[in-house]
């Protein structure tokens, strides 16, 4: 009888086996990012970036009118201190 249990038995195990991998391959599916997803993602991380490089050039372009008016500034303060023009 023992002999007649283990076709039953193999057949228990590779059912286990095959449930266990199903399971397994139904949590790396619900994990997996679609290529469209992904692409949203980037689209957005793009945007952001243009969005923060516009920010620096008006920071960077405010910066130099601030600059050019302290040198003009300053021309005239030692225009005034020396009496050169």
């Amino acid at each position: 009888m023992a002999q007649a249990q283990e076709p039953s038995d193999k057949n228990y195990e590779v059912d286990r086996q095959l449930r266990s991998l199903n399971r397994c391959l139904e949590r790396l599916e619900d994990t997996q990012v679609t290529g469209r997803e992904l692409n949203r993602s980037f689209d957005r991380l793009y945007e952001e970036i243009d969005h923060l490089e516009d920010k620096v050039d008006r920071l960077q372009s405010n910066f130099e009118e601030f600059r050019d008016e302290i040198n003009q500034k300053l021309d005239t303060i030692l225009q005034h201190i020396t009496g050169i023009n």
